[in-house]
């Protein structure tokens, strides 16, 4: 959700309040500028019988690549200052909406739960020919990326966890705000949507007003699909992944924001104790989306973890 280095005068122009039309044409734009940047294409394939938008840099030559899935309430968007680390590298970078989230389709009676999502992953893979990847999620993603490396062993060279569901060892704010009737991961009002993101990111970078505007738009028109999928895939077993942990083979990369407020950061030592190939990085002053609080930092954690593992380098 985050859009850096726009030229000043845009930065200007999109700070003047707009119609709702505006505000998606001008969010498009911009989105389409920092995919440029990171050398990302946009593409769309169906996948059980959904439409899912995803961004690809095409590198079909290059000898590694690197699949992200973003969290709850997210989408690619997040991910592209964080895959420009990649753009003059020999990774190939593929980066999905989810069903149910950002330009890919939401269909109200789907399965939305970490398996069937990591089913849809691997039929995105299968279609574009791609046998073998690194892997790397967030929050609800890094669930979903954790159960695909579970299925699909021989396939996920790598896993990186960043800020990952699937554990719940420590209570957090999140979970406060729950118990007082508030979720506050569900936008319903543009209040809610400015809360939520005070909440996610301890450094939250300056993103212009009309694109604020869309996305608040879009989280409140999702907001009664988003709570079912919160309420029924992700909140009944908080815990899913933790008699699956000693199942995942690949080399795992612990990534977690040091002030997340949303899955506390002792999670990051379950996770380890049980993934019987793991290491453990602490990211300060960073709170729930280190790909986007802290791109560059993140993504280099993620490249010197991978270039250690051996194979082609980059």
């Amino acid at each position: 959700m985050l859009l850096r280095s726009l030229p000043l005068v845009m930065l200007l122009l999109l700070a003047l309040p707009l119609p709702a039309v505006a505000n998606k044409a001008l969010f498009d734009e911009a989105s389409a500028g920092q995919e440029a940047v990171a050398g990302l294409k946009r593409h769309q394939v169906t996948i059980d019988g959904l439409k899912v938008f995803y961004l690809d840099n095409e590198r079909k030559d290059a000898a590694r690549t690197i699949l992200m899935v973003h969290g709850f309430g997210d989408s690619s968007l997040s991910w592209t200052q964080f895959a420009r680390r990649f753009r003059d590298q020999e990774f190939r970078i593929v980066i999905p909406d989810l069903p149910g989230f950002g330009q890919s389709d939401r269909a109200p009676k789907a399965d939305y739960g970490f398996a069937a999502q990591s089913r849809r992953l691997l039929e995105l893979m299968q279609k574009l020919g791609i046998p073998r990847f690194h892997v790397v999620g967030n929050s609800m993603g890094g669930g979903i990326a954790a159960e695909l490396a579970v299925q699909q062993p021989s396939m996920v060279q790598s896993l990186t966890l960043m800020d990952a569901a699937g554990v719940h060892y420590r209570p957090t704010e999140l979970d406060d705000a729950m118990l007082a009737g508030r979720n506050m991961l569900v936008v319903k009002t543009p209040a809610d949507f400015e809360a939520l993101l005070a909440f996610v990111m301890m450094q939250r970078p300056p993103m212009p007003r009309p694109v604020l505007d869309y996305l608040a738009e879009r989280a409140i028109k999702d907001n009664a699909l988003h709570e079912r999928i919160f309420r029924e895939a992700l909140f009944p077993d908080m815990n899913f992944l933790l008699p699956k942990l000693d199942a995942i083979k690949a080399p795992t990369l612990i990534l977690w924001g040091e002030k997340d407020r949303v899955l506390h950061p002792d999670n990051a030592l379950i996770f380890d104790k049980y993934i019987p190939d793991s290491r453990v990085v602490i990211m300060p002053k960073v709170g729930h989306t280190p790909m986007a609080e802290a791109p560059y930092e993140s993504s280099d954690e993620v490249v010197k973890f991978i270039n250690a593992l051996g194979g082609a380098a980059p």
